[in-house]
């Protein structure tokens, strides 16, 4: 019964963490204000439910039970000053956003901050604290090529695992937002943002939270002790699409990435034998993922806007799930040329035209590529706004 309620404080102590609780205000205040956005622009709300919620806590299960497992496997415990370093760091940098909330950065500049705190042998901050607190810095014996090796395997694993959330999840359910051009036209663009937390189980040595909480759950190896901590990992991206396909942007991130995780595990195995190879890759991580969103971003200079209002038709922005248009397949970055056999021109031209036939409707469509194509399907009586299309007009 004790390891029962052990297990329940453990898991309690991981939703009342700042890193969790921070992220969660986050992903809450990121659904309401994508929900505002789309009434104030698009006078409805394109997805009513707070999907950025249920992302940050469902996205990151899988690669928290796969981390966790590898983590204990390996063997290298993580010290208690590095999870007060990495909450720290996490924390910084939620202030600008998603853009580098992902182990990539955070992982990677934790571990060199506590390297640079070993070089210093500061003892500054035990000299400031009260007998009986926790005194940080204490286990710098730790802070060796093991952890740098460890640091460099567990990043190597997120990022991996990270992609296959990026590569199902990112280009899905996004909402455009106006973007007014130097020359006056009005253009869509994406924020692809994906945000999720991953309960990552990692092994702490010594006696750092037994010293807090008599109950808390010890085991030894050999003379050493170490325990068990469920540490909330913050991941997420954010970049801004308006010349590419959401799509075809998220599919060379990942491919970006991918290379940067290869690269990052060959780094990790080199740094057993040798951990200047593990500082290099320290210091590659957070300069890769830099390299990663400077070419998304020299991709997204170098091409023509893709959202903006079509010279003919209609520009499609956005689709409303489970609507007529998602089941005719129509998709973002097409152009409706005509509805009904009527020419569109304006939305009021589409509106009209779904009226003339109330329970049908017959589109002409070009896609992307330039390639013409016909959809047709079954509509809700009286209901032309339900077919669930969010146009860009050209006036």
């Amino acid at each position: 019964m004790q390891l029962i309620i052990n297990v329940l404080i453990t898991l309690l102590l991981f939703f009342i963490q700042p890193v969790f609780l921070i992220g969660l205000l986050l992903a809450i205040t990121t659904s309401y204000k994508r929900i505002k956005n789309e009434r104030t622009n698009h006078r409805v709300a394109i997805y009513k439910e707070l999907y950025e919620l249920k992302n940050y806590l469902l996205f990151g299960l899988i690669a928290g039970l796969v981390g966790s497992i590898l983590s204990i496997g390996i063997g290298v415990p993580v010290t208690m000053d590095w999870i007060i370093v990495y909450e720290v760091v996490a924390l910084l940098f939620l202030l600008i956003g998603y853009r580098f909330i992902s182990p990539v950065f955070t992982f990677s500049i934790t571990t060199l901050i506590l390297i640079a705190v070993k070089l210093l042998d500061s003892e500054f901050p035990s000299k400031i604290l009260p007998e009986g607190w926790y005194q940080p810095f204490e286990q710098l014996q730790w802070v060796n090529s093991n952890l740098v090796t460890n640091v460099l395997f567990i990043t190597a694993i997120l990022i991996v695992m990270s992609l296959f959330v990026i590569k199902k999840h990112a280009d899905k359910k996004l909402t455009p937002w106006f973007l007014q051009t130097k020359r006056g036209k009005r253009i869509a663009r994406y924020q692809i943002k994906p945000f999720w937390v991953i309960p990552l189980l990692i092994v702490i040595p010594g006696e750092s939270f037994g010293a807090f909480f008599d109950w808390w759950p010890v085991f030894a190896l050999g003379n050493q002790q170490y325990s068990l901590f469920l540490l909330p990992v913050l991941a997420g991206m954010r970049i801004t699409v308006h010349t590419q396909l959401p799509k075809e942007a998220v599919r060379l991130l990942v491919k970006d990435f991918s290379v940067l995780a290869v690269v990052t595990g060959l780094l990790a195995i080199g740094s057993i034998w040798n951990i200047y190879v593990g500082l290099a890759g320290l210091i590659l991580l957070p300069l890769g993922g830099l390299l990663v969103l400077y070419r998304h971003r020299r991709r997204e200079n170098n091409w023509a806007f893709l959202f903006g209002a079509a010279n003919e038709g209609l520009k499609v922005i956005a689709i409303r799930p489970d609507t007529p248009a998602e089941k005719m397949n129509v998709i973002v970055g097409d152009t409706l040329i005509s509805c009904n056999n009527q020419e569109l021109e304006t939305e009021e031209d589409f509106y009209q035209a779904l009226s003339k036939n109330s329970v049908y409707c017959h589109l002409k469509i070009k896609g992307s590529d330039g390639e013409l194509r016909l959809a047709e399907t079954a509509l809700y009586a009286d209901s032309p706004h339900e077919i669930g299309i969010v146009l860009l007009s050209n006036k």
